[in-house]
């Protein structure tokens, strides 16, 4: 068989090693192989696997790295509060923050007992709270009157709906108040919505809130 020269070998191997080559040709390069240690070298080099050792990353890696994880703890600690504050905030919303219900004549009377109180009689199926400021003096037509102003509110979990949040329960005719004031001291009582802190704030003109207010006993 003819002597083929290294040089020919060694541009015939890349592709020896990737065994693209005809029979004949690997039959000539593996018959060199057996008498040329330095092409038999080369083979074992291109056929090992390639390791590069990094003894350390580099400083820019490193600070990436940091910052990322950095940003992942930042972003779920926010998501984490988030939560809680939605979670915070559903319960408030259903549970605490209350509306004011509307007077009508069947849901909300004043009754006069025979010791001489007044009580409030709330005939809905159920209220958050009452509002009540009392008694106040108002000036009706030149003369000076004590006014009882009250209120009630609902909130979700207490209007009628309040069956999506665990069972609606029935609910008997509640009295606010066993003594809201003595008969002899309170000449008006009104229903109507409002903030007494702003109605002080502004002079303790109660009149403008009796205005639109509905009376619903008199004297």
């Amino acid at each position: 068989m003819t002597k083929i020269n290294c040089a020919v070998i060694q541009d015939i191997l890349p592709l020896y090693v990737d065994d693209i080559v005809s029979d004949e040709t690997r039959e000539l390069v593996e018959e060199h192989l057996k008498h040329c240690e330095r092409c038999h070298q080369e083979v074992r080099m291109m056929t090992q696997d390639l390791t590069i050792p990094i003894e350390k990353e580099a400083p820019l890696i490193q600070s990436l790295k940091r910052k990322w994880r950095n940003k992942k703890l930042i972003i779920a600690s926010l998501s984490i509060l988030l939560t809680a504050l939605v979670i915070f905030g559903g319960n408030y919303f259903i549970f605490h923050y209350d509306n004011f219900i509307p007077y009508s004549k069947s849901l909300v009377q004043i009754e006069e007992l025979d010791d001489g109180n007044l009580v409030s009689h709330y005939y809905g199926e159920s209220y958050y709270s009452i509002n009540q400021i009392a008694p106040v003096t108002v000036t009706i037509d030149g003369n000076e009157k004590k006014a009882i102003f009250f209120y009630y509110t609902k909130t979700i979990s207490d209007n009628p709906t309040r069956n999506l949040f665990g069972g609606n329960v029935p609910r008997h005719e509640q009295k606010f108040l066993s003594h809201l004031d003595s008969i002899n001291n309170v000449d008006l009582v009104y229903y109507v919505e409002f903030d007494a802190m702003k109605v002080f704030d502004q002079g303790g003109n109660w009149k403008e809130v009796a205005d639109r207010a509905e009376l619903i006993w008199e004297k």
